[in-house]
């Protein structure tokens, strides 16, 4: 069966793209839980028009980021977090969090892990083919 998804699905494809997946699946899961839509022509078209308008945004929200790129990662910012004796924090500081402080998408954030510790981390910014380093103090409450 055709469909469209309405969101990234992992090992499935991107949002707003058209895929084949079997008849079940798509009735009993993805579309149920308005994860995908059928495949009509009109959903077709109506998506394609929708994915080439978020493609522009995502374009200029990346030419707004290199352009600040130099001015973001010349500072060093700081992140209160609770954390116990030891510099252990009790919550770990994922991409999301970061991309706050940062005043940045989160899509621009590469990290392997989160940060669980008290200290400073290098965190790294990928636009494009440009990566560049932002160092994050966190600071224990």
């Amino acid at each position: 069966m055709k469909i469209v998804l309405l969101k990234d699905i992992h090992g499935l494809g991107k949002k707003y793209d058209t895929v084949t997946v079997a008849d079940g699946f798509a009735l009993n899961n993805l579309i149920p839980k308005k994860q995908a839509e059928f495949a009509t022509d009109g959903v077709v078209a109506r998506y394609a028009k929708l994915k080439e308008a978020e493609g522009e945004h995502v374009k200029m929200k990346e030419e707004e980021v290199i352009k600040n790129l130099d001015s973001i990662t010349s500072k060093v910012y700081e992140i209160n977090a609770k954390a116990n004796e030891q510099g252990h924090l009790f919550a770990a500081l994922h991409k999301e969090q970061l991309a706050d402080v940062l005043n940045i998408d989160a899509n621009f954030i590469v990290m392997d892990k989160n940060i669980k510790e008290v200290g400073e981390h290098e965190v790294t910014l990928k636009v494009r083919d440009i990566e560049k380093v932002v160092k994050v103090m966190v600071i224990a409450e």
